[in-house]
């Protein structure tokens, strides 16, 4: 199964060209944007920022199961497939401007005027149904470090979507800290911090931090996230 990463950036653009027919809306950090279980009527279009879509397991840490950036929609299950999920809601992880379309607006002006719209909005619930299938995959393995590798390879592909198969040394800008992987992963950080000290150890990684992933050996990082 092709992994997809819970980050996800651009993949509705042309919404940022209609902002005039939304309502703009400053949302500062931490704030919580809206809970699974509430009917909202439209969508929210990130300009600015990032939200994050939590899981509250009530018995560890809280689980993101996806960031939504800027150029992406989000809010689109809440507004056509209202349900009760308490355990699920939208924070804002950094001061964010936000633009909330109406349904009325959806369902009229923009599937008339602007269809090319909603097939941006599909793409992005390919991309999230996709990545909940990654999800029930991985949680039925419980080998934490061959999933701390497939992160490390994905966030390279996710940044770097040109890079050349065989290339061994890597080096991106990562974006995001351990702690974030953790989370990410809904995993205790000191898991993440074992799994990385292994492949420092192994001269896999050299470094690895918000702003910078230093690879010494993909091919063999791609072999390990394989289960290899």
């Amino acid at each position: 199964m092709q992994y997809q990463f819970p980050i996800f950036e651009n993949l509705c653009p042309s919404w940022g060209q209609i902002t005039h027919l939304g309502t703009r809306k400053r949302i500062p950090k931490g704030s919580v944007i809206l809970v699974m279980e509430a009917a909202i009527d439209g969508v929210y279009y990130v300009a600015e920022g990032t939200v994050e879509t939590i899981l509250d397991t009530h018995t560890g840490p809280e689980k993101v199961l996806y960031r939504v950036g800027k150029g992406c929609v989000f809010g689109e299950v809440c507004c056509f497939a209202p349900g009760v999920n308490q355990e699920v809601f939208v924070k804002a992880r950094t001061d964010c401007t936000l633009y909330f379309f109406k349904r009325e607006i959806i369902e009229g002006v923009i599937a008339r005027d602007h269809p090319h719209l909603l097939l941006e909005l599909i793409r992005i619930l390919g991309h999230i149904v996709r990545m909940y299938a990654v999800l029930l995959q991985d949680s039925l393995s419980l080998d934490f470090f061959v999933r701390v590798c497939r992160f490390l390879v994905y966030l390279v592909r996710f940044k770097e979507p040109d890079l050349a198969g065989k290339q061994v040394q890597v080096v991106v800008e990562s974006g995001v800290t351990q702690s974030d992987m953790a989370r990410l992963l809904g995993v205790h950080r000191v898991t993440v911090t074992k799994a990385v000290k292994k492949l420092k150890d192994q001269g896999i990684i050299r470094r690895f931090t918000k702003r910078e992933l230093d690879i010494a050996d993909f091919p063999r990082l791609c072999l390990l996230s394989e289960g290899g």
